[in-house]
């Protein structure tokens, strides 16, 4: 499923909402950026790897994992695997973006 996405499926939805199914509800994420890879990782590769960084609430944390994410335009992502980083640098502030980071990479 995944190997159909590109970085040009995912840019035109930065800013908007998606949303990690879990047992308790369902979590809203943001995406924040969209990031293309530089070259292809293997020879032959047919996409650039890019990453995604969503923004979720500060009160609540997902450990890294496999998640269905479902998005309003992209439907039910299944099983993407996101992982907390370090909160981006708010170049207004010059402090740590609010809210919990998480990040997924293609490759």
């Amino acid at each position: 499923m995944f190997e159909n996405f590109t970085f040009e499926t995912f840019a035109p939805h930065v800013g908007t909402e998606f949303h990690v199914r879990l047992p308790q509800g369902n979590l809203p994420l943001t995406l924040v950026s969209a990031q293309p890879g530089i070259q292809a990782m293997l020879t032959g590769q047919r996409r650039l790897g890019f990453s995604l960084i969503f923004r979720g609430p500060p009160q609540i944390y997902l450990p890294a994992n496999s998640y269905d994410i479902a998005h309003p335009r992209l439907g039910l992502l299944k099983m993407m695997f996101i992982c907390p980083v370090i909160a981006p640098v708010d170049p207004s502030t010059g402090r740590p973006a609010p809210g919990n980071h998480y990040e997924a990479i293609f490759n």
